[in-house]
């Protein structure tokens, strides 16, 4: 157990990690640097790691899946790939700590309930109810996270500025909103997964190790995660006529921006797979939402040291409140998984 807590570890620093890769990507402009993490990160990488973990029959097992249940999984991913839109322009709006906050917060409570649905894994009572209370003490944290965030975004002259030139409240808001959002896309992201288990099983009917097997869901739900992506970065670029960006003088550490990227962004999914193998039967419950949870703490880290919360003592501290919640939170989930 030791060691898939290690692995999930290494999950969540790719995953609370990767939010400040989405920042300072120029000379792209963002359809640009979001057109090409679409057919990297997005569409290769979950195939690359299966090949890697699996080996080049890996194919097969996707074959031999019903169709239902792939296109199920794809519309899933589908529905991720329009949300991480929303998260990655966000960012944009109120940053890297407080969209990770709300995105994460919502994500972990539908996308770790409705997975264990999904399974018909439900655990002992008493485990259960300390997931719960795991859950409730997380939301918590978030809260707090969420509350500095606002709380900074005032000190700033939000409202002020809002009222003066009228438009600076309401981005706040588009925000705030598109957060809230790509929360549901992401626990959408890990509910598809779940639910595309057929190739999973029938690779380890096969021999393949249980520990790598659950690569191959992400295949399924990133083929519909590409399609939304990169269709709108496409339109994007053709609307605004930004080919151009891929020749312009420095676009050469762009292009390095979007491999770094590809890379951490599915680097979190791919290790993640592997520690729900390790986690046992409620991997995607537990270990969804402990994937979560630390991640939260390793991009509200990011925002430190990037500056966000430089000049706000007041909401600096209540931040580091809620990441101490959160902390507590993930105890009793840790907790709850030992029982």
């Amino acid at each position: 157990m030791a060691t898939a807590f290690g692995v999930l570890l290494l999950a969540t620093l790719f995953q609370g990690s990767f939010g400040i890769c989405f920042k300072k990507y120029q000379p792209f402009s963002w359809e640009a640097f979001w057109a090409l993490f679409s057919l990297v990160g997005v569409l290769a990488m979950p195939h690359i790691w299966a090949f890697i973990g699996i080996g080049g029959d890996y194919l097969k097992y996707l074959a031999e899946t019903p169709l239902p249940m792939l296109v199920g999984g794809a519309l899933a991913g589908m529905f991720w790939g329009i949300s991480s839109i929303w998260y990655s322009r966000a960012i944009d709006y109120i940053g890297v700590s407080l969209v990770t906050g709300i995105n994460l917060g919502l994500s972990n409570l539908l996308g770790s309930l409705v997975p264990m649905a999904i399974l018909g894994t439900w655990p002992e009572p008493e485990v259960f109810a300390l997931i719960l209370i795991g859950q409730v003490v997380l939301m918590v944290g978030v809260v707090i996270l969420s509350k500095a965030g606002f709380m900074k975004k005032a000190k700033q002259g939000e409202e002020e500025s809002s009222s003066q030139q009228g438009g600076g409240k309401s981005l706040f808001m588009v925000g705030f909103i598109m957060a809230l959002a790509s929360g549901a896309g992401s626990a959408a992201l890990n509910i598809g997964a779940t639910a595309s288990n057929t190739p999973v099983n029938l690779a380890v009917a096969d021999g393949v190790s249980s520990t790598v097997a659950p690569l191959l869901q992400w295949t399924v739900v990133m083929a519909g995660g590409f399609v939304a992506n990169f269709v709108y970065a496409l339109y994007k670029l053709i609307k605004n006529k930004t080919f151009s960006d891929y020749v312009k003088p420095g676009c050469g550490k762009a292009y390095g921006k979007v491999l770094l990227t590809s890379f951490v962004w599915y680097a979190a999914l791919g290790v993640y797979a592997i520690a729900t193998g390790l986690l046992g039967e409620l991997g995607p419950v537990i270990g969804w939402i402990m994937f979560n949870g630390l991640a939260l703490i390793v991009a509200n880290a990011w925002g430190f040291k990037d500056g966000e919360w430089t000049g706000f003592p007041g909401p600096r501290k209540i931040a580091l409140a809620g990441n101490a919640v959160i902390i507590i939170a993930l105890i009793v989930l840790g907790i709850s998984n030992g029982m």
